[in-house]
């Protein structure tokens, strides 16, 4: 894979940049579509057959992983249900990537979205 090269963004950490991009969940929780990984430099797997848990991995090494977020794009005019993934939660942040968990928002348990949710991330990293 070709390094890619980021600009850097205005911050205390030196050579910081921001990755990111969006992943859509299909059936049974698998991703069905994803950002490029030479546009968003990661790339995000299911975490085995956990319900509603997802590892984003960085393409590039990085020095420091000073902060990541997921958000979850709710359907255009209907209530996020309370019986799938909707509430999502950020895990394990490493100089490799971190993990996602969605989770119900009435019993807090891992599940998986409802098929076609999309969501985007973003990381904010210090480049080796």
């Amino acid at each position: 894979m070709p390094s890619r090269k980021f600009s850097p963004v205005s911050a205390p950490a030196p050579r910081t940049v921001i990755l990111g991009g969006t992943f859509t969940i299909g059936s049974s929780g698998a991703i069905s579509a994803q950002t490029a990984e030479g546009l968003s430099g990661a790339v995000v797997a299911q975490t085995g057959s956990e319900d509603g848990r997802y590892s984003v991995t960085f393409t590039n090494p990085v020095a420091r992983n000073l902060g990541a977020h997921v958000q979850i794009v709710g359907p255009a005019d209907n209530a996020f249900p309370t019986t799938t993934g909707s509430d999502p939660q950020t895990r394990n942040l490493a100089t490799t990537g971190f993990d996602f968990q969605a989770k119900r928002t009435d019993t807090q348990a891992d599940a998986d979205s409802a098929s076609g949710t999309i969501c985007s991330w973003f990381a904010i990293v210090a480049m080796s």
